[in-house]
């Protein structure tokens, strides 16, 4: 009986969870991590609204996923778990024959490496509802990690409250786009890498399939190179050359602009704004591959003058910088 049980319930969450499409309903739940930066992790699905019969999501970790045990509410005859692995991506999975949620919230368990991992971000979240009359279903492509919307609680000493780029930071780390540089520190006033921007844009975007990279110097194996590879299939960004992308280099603030200004194209939202740039000293210092870009950002108010004559349009992005640019285009623009 117990086989037979987890064999239906087994057969129940393949087909609702892998074949039948879904729609989102809000608000939005999140995935809350307990711990995050250190070696020991526990995951909770929060937010939820209804009752529950079985979940799917996958994690995306910054090195490969060490053991995963599942909460003791999820063990037991009538409730089948399952774990799968790929890269650096772990999919959880659970179906019982009653809601296993515990109000708004599903405690999954807790997530073991043998060294301190962030979970990047987290994507595929399914949720099912077994009712005698009907099936309801739920998708999210995309799920924020600790994106309650109250409070983000970072772990950086760095970043204070008051500092003028303090609620940008919490967004974007609450969102899982931007990480600390160690798991106390964000250091807000070094520089980012083309690489980096490139990585941010493809978590937002869920971490999709990438084929291989074309650019010589953006070899096989390094957390950039399914971004690099996604970004320039899709015409979000261009090397120096077919061959030369350059991901270590520092990104300058014209490069930031183009490379929004075509993921924006890239996702069909509207970019036919322009800000004249000529009220900056320094405007006619714009690239010419950047000039509409950096219009556009100006004029949305993602990239704004470093004081008010100067664009400064070649100068290095901070983290601080990345991090309140990010925020505001999420915010506004996507």
């Amino acid at each position: 009986m117990k086989r037979k049980l987890s064999l239906l319930l087994t057969a129940a969450l393949a087909v609702i969870l892998f074949i039948s499409p879904a729609a989102a309903a809000n608000p939005q739940p999140w995935v809350q991590v307990d711990g995050l930066g250190t070696a020991n992790q526990t995951i909770t699905i929060r937010g939820l609204s209804g009752g529950f019969d079985a979940i799917q999501v996958t994690l995306n970790l910054d090195k490969a996923p060490g053991t995963f045990t599942f909460d003791q509410a999820l063990i037991g005859s009538d409730i089948h778990t399952a774990t799968s692995r790929e890269g650096n991506s772990l999919t959880l999975y659970v179906a019982a024959k009653n809601h296993i949620n515990q109000g708004d919230e599903i405690p999954l368990g807790a997530l073991a490496g043998a060294e301190p991992f962030t979970v990047l971000s987290a994507s595929g979240l399914k949720l099912v509802d077994l009712e005698d009359t009907a099936t309801k279903e739920l998708s999210y492509p995309t799920v924020g990690v600790n994106d309650n919307p109250g409070v983000v609680e970072m772990p950086f000493t760095d970043v204070k409250s008051g500092d003028w780029f303090y609620d940008s930071v919490g967004y974007v780390y609450g969102e899982g786009l931007m990480n600390g540089t160690s798991p106390t520190a964000f250091s807000p006033n070094q520089t980012t890498t083309r690489a980096m921007i490139v990585t941010i844009l493809y978590r937002y975007e869920g971490s999709p399939a990438a084929g291989a990279s074309t650019f010589r110097d953006v070899p096989a194996g390094q957390y950039y190179t399914a971004p690099v590879a996604w970004a320039a299939a899709n015409g979000v960004v261009n090397g120096y050359s077919a061959t030369q992308f350059g991901p270590n280099d520092t990104i300058t603030r014209e490069q930031m602009a183009a490379i929004l200004y075509r993921y924006a194209q890239y996702k069909g939202y509207d970019v036919s704004g322009r800000a004249d740039l000529s009220a900056y000293s320094d405007g006619n210092r714009v690239s010419s591959y950047a000039r509409d870009a950096m219009a556009w950002a100006n004029q949305a108010k993602l990239i704004n003058g470093v004081d008010e004559r100067t664009l400064d349009p070649a100068g290095s992005a901070t983290r601080a910088q990345v991090a309140t640019i990010l925020a505001r285009f999420c915010q506004t623009i996507g």
